[in-house]
């Protein structure tokens, strides 16, 4: 798969905001998936709502996802005993990268294909997002210790005005959750549930 897709349509409309979905794929998303992030599943009916306002507003949608090679040479060092004991994860075409039916994008939506935690590192992402005029961002997806944070931080860094939408995001452990939103929160970040945006 390229690196950008765009589903339904080829040109990209501009947009002052954006959602970024990052993995929730089902081999992070589904209990019993090799990586299953323990919270992840039941963010989804609250990111559906979420993604369904944005896209009212005529905010972009970004679905960020890993693929990777069957042999793991593509993913991070630590992981790569995975792939070598049989247990992979998010293989380009399988099962397990796709998105889970209850969030699957819609026509105009993109999706934009990472190898690390930060949806920024070594992707398009920011070109893509300069040139369809976003400046506010809107972080979802799973887990926080991982690429929630290091998307959001890179966002952050790059000047978009970003905020982590709680409701929408997941980790292991509520407590690890609630932890990396105060770190988040202490960086200047906000951490805000989708229906306090929503009603603003």
């Amino acid at each position: 798969m390229n690196s950008l897709t765009t589903t339904g349509e080829n040109n990209p409309r501009e947009a002052e905001s954006a959602i970024l979905v990052v993995d929730m794929q089902n081999d992070f998303v589904m209990p019993g998936a090799p990586l299953c992030v323990a919270g992840a599943h039941a963010t989804l009916p609250a990111i559906a709502r979420f993604l369904n306002f944005g896209r009212s507003k005529g905010w972009a949608v970004i679905y960020i996802c890993r693929h990777h090679h069957p042999s793991g040479v593509d993913a991070e060092l630590f992981r790569r005993h995975l792939f070598q004991e049989g247990r992979t994860f998010c293989i380009e075409g399988s099962p397990g990268a796709s998105i889970p039916d209850e969030i699957a994008p819609a026509p105009g939506d993109m999706t934009v294909i990472k190898k690390r935690f930060s949806a920024f590192f070594a992707t398009g992402l920011d070109l893509i997002l300069r040139r369809m005029g976003v400046k506010r961002i809107f972080v979802t997806g799973t887990q926080y210790p991982n690429c929630i944070r290091a998307t959001a931080v890179d966002a952050m860094s790059l000047d978009y005005l970003t905020t982590v939408v709680t409701d929408c995001c997941s980790a292991a452990t509520i407590e690890v959750a609630h932890a990396n939103i105060r770190d988040l929160r202490n960086m200047g970040i906000p951490c805000i549930d989708s229906q306090s945006i929503m009603a603003r």
